[in-house]
């Protein structure tokens, strides 16, 4: 009985070591690609890859105040555009609220890769404003 029990024990410890072990691995570090300054916050692009990528991909959108904390701006919105003689071509980008006041997470279709116009504006507690990025998407 006592073997037993200590067998079930182990095997629950084991198990626990494994999950946590393997929590870990979801909290890539994030690489910054970009930022852009619109009076006194700065909006910066993050990613666990190098770069934006072409189709479907996310990536993180911070806002920072002069020391460095993120600063939450209320709602958010993003637009994409690449500029093509004859028309522009729009990719889309929805923005999420993240469980961090001042990080939004985005989701990104891009049709093909090549230098993106991105658009962001929000408003909310810090007040309104926009910024426009350029980037390659790869």
């Amino acid at each position: 009985m006592i073997r037993r029990a200590m067998s079930v024990t182990l095997a629950l410890l084991l198990a626990a070591m494994l999950v946590v072990s393997g929590c870990g691995r979801g909290n890539t570090p994030l690489t910054q690609l970009q930022s852009a300054r619109s009076g006194a916050l700065e909006v910066v692009l993050l990613s666990d890859h190098d770069g934006i990528r072409h189709g479907k991909d996310t990536f993180v959108v911070e806002f920072k105040s002069a020391d460095g904390s993120l600063v939450d701006v209320g709602t958010v919105r993003a637009s994409a555009s690449m500029p093509m003689a004859g028309a522009p071509m729009f990719g889309s980008i929805d923005l999420q609220r993240t469980g961090v006041p001042g990080r939004y997470t985005a989701t990104s279709d891009f049709s093909m890769a090549g230098t993106w116009r991105l658009n962001v504006e929000w408003d909310g507690p810090a007040g309104r404003g926009s910024v426009n990025l350029s980037g390659t998407v790869q």
